[in-house]
């Protein structure tokens, strides 16, 4: 049988950074797909991908969430 894998949590710090590093991303790609509305029109594939690269980003934050709610129920059992 494999033996579990320790997991730790990020540090402040750490957490911190990703946040800041997926406010970037978010905004980044809010400015592509504006521009991609501008080039290809609503309609396009590409504006469609664009789209949908933003939704898996906000489904990541969303997970996130969850996993570091999961974390401290664990760490603190009420």
């Amino acid at each position: 049988m494999p033996t579990p894998i320790e997991r730790n949590p990020l540090t402040t710090e750490q957490k911190m950074q990703l946040d800041e590093d997926l406010a970037n991303v978010e905004e980044r790609l809010r400015d592509i797909a504006v521009l991609m509305r501008i080039c290809h029109g609503d309609g396009s594939q590409v504006v469609v991908r664009a789209d949908e690269t933003a939704a898996a980003l906000q489904r990541l934050k969303w997970e996130l969430e969850r996993a570091e709610q999961r974390r401290m129920r664990r760490a603190n059992p009420a």
